[in-house]
Formats: C-alpha cells, sequence, structure tokens
C-alpha cells in the first residue's frame, strides 16, 4: 500500500462524531506525511552521496567492475532504512510510533 493509499483509507474513517477519534486519525495522516516528505528528503541525500562515491571513482570501470568493487552504503542510507523500517511497521503489522498512542491523542 502506498502512502498515499495509507491517507486515504485514514481519510475515509474520518466520518465520526468522537472528537478523540478525529484527533488520532488527524495525528496519523500528519506523521505519514510528514514521515514520507522526510523519507524523500533523505533519499535525495543518499542519491548525492552515491554521486559524489562514482564520480570519485575512475570513468573507464565498467558495470561488472564497479559491481566487483563491492562499495558500501553512504552513511546517510541509515536514516533512509530508520524511516523505512517506520513506514513498514505501519502498514505491514498497524504499530504506530509510540508518541501517537500515548498523550492527548
Amino acid at each position: 500500500m502506498s502512502a498515499e493509499d495509507s491517507i486515504r483509507a485514514l481519510l475515509a474513517g474520518l466520518e465520526t462524531s468522537d472528537p478523540a477519534d478525529w484527533r488520532r486519525k488527524s495525528a496519523r495522516i500528519a506523521w505519514v506525511k510528514d514521515t514520507v516528505a522526510a523519507l524523500r528528503a533523505a533519499q535525495q541525500k543518499v542519491d548525492e552521496a552515491w554521486d559524489r562515491m562514482l564520480e570519485a571513482l575512475p570513468d573507464h570501470l565498467g558495470e561488472e567492475e564497479l559491481d566487483a568493487l563491492n562499495l558500501p552504503d553512504p552513511p546517510e542510507q541509515a536514516e533512509v532504512d530508520a524511516l523505512h523500517a517506520q513506514i513498514r511497521a505501519v502498514i505491514d503489522h498497524d504499530r504506530w510510533p509510540r508518541e501517537l498512542y500515548f498523550g492527548d491523542l
């Protein structure tokens, strides 16, 4: 399920007269939007890091030679992985971040 599908599903359930339920769903929608935006920004940083790494290599290397180098992921990949894990937990297990379960929601 895409982020857009998740948001649509949450919006479809907003027809409620319970203010607490509305606040909870609203907070989840905001979290999805913010997290997907952060994921896109983090992925852009990873792409830029890969570009820098590849530009530093000799131009004559072919695809097989690049694969043989077994270059490690750039450090920026850790943020992408963490955000992706949070989104997958929501999609696969309906497990939302802790702050959406506690407090005034």
